[in-house]
C-alpha cells in the first residue's frame, strides 16, 4: 500500500509539473499549478472552457473521462495536434506532459475554435462521444441505471430474463468510494473477467437527501454485502424485497414470515417449494411440456430419474394459483406430493446449507438450529441503538461489528473459542475435495479471524455464491490446485500473524492463561464461564455495550425456497443500498432460446412496485414517443421558418 501511495503521488506531481510548465508558457505563474481549485479555473479559462465543469471534476469516473478531454484541449491550445500525442498524454500526462513542455517548442494559441470552420467526421465523433460518456455517467451513478434480472430468486414477481430500469434518486444516490473504474462498467470488463477498477484510491461516500426511506416490502437493488475481497461500492449487484427495515424484530416459523409479532403474508405471485415423484417417462415429459406452458423458471422445475428406486424426483416452484392447476392434473404420484419446508427437528430432511449467523446453522451443534422455514427471532440493527455485548448478541452481530462498521469488537470467548481452529490449520493438508467443503475451510477461517483480514484470494473461496460459480465452468482439478496453492501462502502468512496477535491480546488480558507459550483454553474458557461475562474490546478497550452506526436491512426473495439472501449471509448496511426497482423496458424468457420468440410481450413497459409488477403500459409508450417525434419535427421546422422570415 506505500509504494501505490507512492507512486499516485509522483503520478499527481508529474501532472502538476507539466501543467505549470504548459502554465508558464502562457505566462502564468508556475507555482499556480500546485493550488487546488485554482489551477483547475486557470485550465479551464486556457481551454475556454465553462467555470462550472469545476463541478464536474469532483464527480467519480466523470472526472476521469473530463480530465482525459482537458488534456487534449491543453495541448490543441498549445498547437500539439497530433493524434498520437493527444493519446500519450491522456495515458501517460504525468511523463509526456513535462516531456513536451521541456524538449519542444510551444506557444499559447488558444484552442481550435470551430465555430466559422465546419467540423471534421473525426471531430464531430469524438465530442459527441466525449459528452455523451459524460451525460451517461452522470445519469447512471446519479439518477438511474439499468440492471438485468440473472436468477429466479424474485419469482415470480421479477423474472429471469427482466431487464430493469432502477431509481437510485428515491434512497438518496451515493457517491462512488473507488473513483478509478473504467465508464459503464460494474466490478469486472466483459469476456476478460479481470477488474474494471483501481482500488488505490477509496474516497469517502456519502448519500444525496432522499425523496422517501426504504419501507417494508420495497423491492431494493443493493450490494451483495459478503464480498469481503471488493471495495462496497464495486460488490455484485443482488435484487431483493426488503422484508425487515431498521429496528423490526424479524422471525419465520414453518415458511410464516413474522415482523414485529404480526404475520406477512407472502405476495400474490410469490413462490414455494414442493417436491413430489412421477413414476413412467412419459409422465414426466408432460410435466415439462406444462412448466413451458406455465412459463415457470424449467432450470428449477425439472425431475431427476433415481434408477435404483425406478421413481422421478421432481419439484415444482410456484405460487397458490399454480399449485391449484397442478394438483388438477394428477402428475405427483398418490401421497408423494410435499412442502419444500426444512425443519430443523426433522433429521431426515436435508439441513439448509448456509444459515446467517453461522452460530445458528444446523452444522453447530451446540446451537438452537435455524433453517430458512425455522428462522429467528432476530432484531435488525438501527443506528444510534445500543445493545449490551452478551455472548448470544455477540455471535449474532459480529459480522455487523467486523465487516460494515470497522469497530473492531473483540470478544474474549470468541477468540478462545476459535484458537484452537487456527492453530489446527498451520499443519492442515488439503487434498482434492468438493469445492464445497474447501469453500467451507475458507468460510470457517474467514469467520475464525478477529484481527487480520483474509487475503483476497481466500475471501472468494470463503463466497458460497462466486464459488458455486467458479467451480461449475472450471475444470475441478484446477480449481482444487488453485485452492491448494492460496491456502497454502496463507498458512505462511495472514494464518500466523492472525495466531500471534490472538496470543499477544489474551496475554495482555490475562498472563496467567499462558503456559509453554501458548493458551490454555480450557483454563481460559473455565474462568470466563465461573465469572459469568462477555468481556469484549471495543476499539482497543473493555466495554459493555455496543452502539451502532447505520441502519440495516433484512432481504429476502419472493422465491422463498430458492433464493440466497439474508438467511444466509444477512443484514444490508445502510451503504450498500443502491436503489429501488421502477420499471421493466424489456423482458425476454431465456428458456425459449431465440431473443424474438422469448419475448414476454405482456411485461414491457410495465411499472415495477411493493404490489408487484403492473400491466404493460408498450402502446402507451409507442403512441407518446410517436407524437413527440413528430411535435419535435413540426417545431424545429417552425423555427427555421421563422429564422427565414427574420433574415427576410
Amino acid at each position: 500500500m506505500e509504494s501505490t501511495t507512492l507512486l499516485l503521488i509522483l503520478m499527481w506531481l508529474g501532472i502538476r509539473i507539466g501543467l505549470g510548465l504548459f502554465f508558464k508558457k502562457a505566462e502564468i505563474k508556475f507555482w499556480k499549478a500546485f493550488v487546488p481549485i485554482y489551477s483547475t479555473l486557470l485550465w479551464l479559462k486556457l481551454i475556454k472552457k465553462p467555470k462550472w465543469w469545476l463541478i464536474l471534476t469532483f464527480i467519480p469516473v466523470v472526472n476521469i473521462v473530463l480530465g482525459v478531454g482537458m488534456i487534449v484541449e491543453l495541448m490543441n491550445s498549445f498547437g500539439r495536434r497530433n493524434v498520437v500525442e493527444h493519446v500519450l498524454a491522456s495515458v501517460l500526462g504525468y511523463i509526456f506532459l513535462p516531456y513536451i513542455a521541456l524538449t519542444k517548442e510551444l506557444n499559447y494559441t488558444g484552442p481550435v475554435d470551430y465555430t466559422d470552420k465546419k467540423k471534421s467526421r473525426i471531430r464531430e465523433w469524438s465530442e459527441a462521444i466525449f459528452f455523451a460518456v459524460i451525460a451517461a455517467s452522470i445519469i447512471r451513478t446519479f439518477t438511474i441505471e439499468a440492471f438485468q434480472i440473472p436468477t429466479s430468486s424474485m419469482e415470480g414477481t421479477l423474472l429471469r430474463g427482466d431487464f430493469l430500469f432502477v431509481s437510485k434518486v428515491h434512497y438518496g444516490a451515493k457517491t462512488p468510494k473507488t473513483p478509478l473504474s473504467l465508464p459503464f462498467m460494474h466490478h469486472s470488463m466483459p469476456v476478460l473477467g479481470i477488474p474494471a477498477y483501481l482500488d488505490w484510491i477509496k474516497l469517502p461516500s456519502f448519500r444525496f437527501p432522499a425523496f422517501q426511506d426504504i419501507k417494508n416490502n420495497d423491492i431494493v437493488v443493493f450490494n451483495y454485502p459478503r464480498e469481503d475481497y471488493r471495495p462496497s461500492d464495486k460488490r455484485e449487484h443482488y435484487i431483493k424485497r426488503c422484508v425487515g427495515i431498521a429496528g423490526d424484530t424479524l422471525q419465520v416459523d414453518n415458511g410464516q414470515l413474522i415482523v414485529n409479532g404480526k404475520n406477512i403474508p407472502l405476495v400474490n405471485e410469490g413462490q414455494m417449494s414442493y417436491n413430489f415423484q412421477l413414476n413412467n417417462q412419459s409422465t414426466a415429459k408432460r410435466y415439462s411440456r406444462w412448466v413451458r406452458k406455465m412459463n415457470l423458471n424449467e432450470e428449477d422445475c425439472r425431475c431427476e430419474y433415481y434408477q435404483n428406486y425406478n421413481i422421478y424426483g421432481c419439484q415444482i416452484f410456484g405460487n397458490e394459483k399454480t399449485l391449484k392447476n397442478f394438483k388438477s392434473l394428477n402428475f405427483a404420484s398418490p401421497g408423494s406430493l410435499q412442502e419444500g419446508q426444512l425443519n430443523p427437528k426433522n433429521f431426515s430432511q436435508p439441513a439448509f446449507g448456509s444459515v446467517y449467523p453461522n452460530y445458528y446453522s444446523p452444522k453447530n451443534q451446540d446451537s438452537t438450529k435455524w433453517t430458512r422455514d425455522f428462522y429467528g427471532p432476530l432484531w435488525i440493527p438501527k443506528e444510534n441503538s445500543t445493545i449490551e455485548l452478551t455472548i448470544d448478541n455477540y455471535n449474532r452481530y459480529k459480522r455487523v461489528f467486523d465487516a460494515y462498521e470497522n469497530s473492531k469488537v473483540i470478544s474474549i470467548n470468541e477468540i478462545l473459542n476459535k484458537y484452537s481452529f487456527l492453530k489446527s490449520l498451520q499443519n492442515k493438508k488439503i487434498n482434492y475435495q468438493s469445492w464445497n467443503e474447501l469453500h467451507q475451510i475458507a468460510y470457517a477461517a474467514q469467520d475464525a479471524h478477529s484481527f487480520k483480514s483474509l487475503p483476497y484470494e481466500m475471501s472468494e473461496w470463503a463466497d458460497n455464491y462466486k464459488m458455486r460459480g467458479l467451480w461449475a465452468n472450471s475444470p475441478r482439478s484446477k480449481a482444487a490446485d488453485a485452492f491448494i496453492k492460496v491456502f497454502s501462502q496463507y498458512q505462511k502468512t495472514t494464518l500466523l500473524e492472525e495466531i500471534d496477535s490472538t496470543e499477544n491480546k489474551i496475554k495482555d488480558y490475562n498472563p496467567n492463561w499462558f503456559s509453554e507459550n501458548k493458551i490454555n483454553v480450557e483454563l481460559a474458557l473455565q474462568e470466563l464461564k465461573k465469572s459469568n461475562i462477555n468481556p469484549c474490546y471495543v476499539k482497543g478497550k473493555l466495554s459493555k455495550t455496543y452502539t451502532f452506526k447505520q441502519d440495516y436491512y433484512f432481504m429476502m426473495g419472493d422465491n422463498r425456497h430458492n433464493s440466497g439472501d439474508s438467511r444466509a449471509w444477512g443484514f444490508v448496511p445502510q451503504d450498500h443500498i443502491v436503489g429501488k426497482a421502477v420499471f421493466i423496458w424489456l423482458s425476454t424468457d431465456p428458456d425459449e432460446g431465440s431473443f424474438i420468440k422469448g419475448l414476454r410481450w405482456n411485461r414491457l413497459c410495465s411499472f415495477v412496485s411493493a404490489k408487484g409488477v403492473s400491466n404493460s403500459y408498450l402502446w402507451e409508450f409507442l403512441i407518446g414517443g410517436t407524437l413527440l417525434y413528430f411535435a419535435n419535427k413540426w417545431w424545429k421546422k417552425k423555427k427555421i421558418k421563422k429564422k427565414q422570415l427574420e433574415s427576410e
